[in-house]
């Protein structure tokens, strides 16, 4: 049975983002074409990030994350809350 959350990250940690820029997007398009991820977003005020993703359990999400490049280099940390349709 697979289990949503909701993946909130802050603002980058690091200067340099911009180099994995098309990584990013390449791993997000691919989260998004295996239904891995269904929701993603930056805030408006560049506050950070958030997202919605459809795995098996934590450790599973925690993986998935783990493949964008702004995660494997540092420039962003995800929190994990699961979440239930109302």
């Amino acid at each position: 049975m697979n289990m949503d959350f909701l993946i909130t990250a802050d603002a980058w940690k690091k200067k340099g983002f911009e180099a994995y820029r098309a990584g990013e997007d390449q791993v997000v398009a691919e989260l998004r074409a295996e239904g891995v991820l269904s929701a993603a977003y930056r805030r408006a005020d560049g506050g950070g990030v958030f997202g919605v993703l459809h795995c098996t359990d934590l450790a599973e999400a925690k993986a998935q994350v783990a493949r964008l490049p702004f995660v494997a280099h540092g420039f962003l940390e995800f929190e994990f809350a699961e979440i239930v349709s109302l």
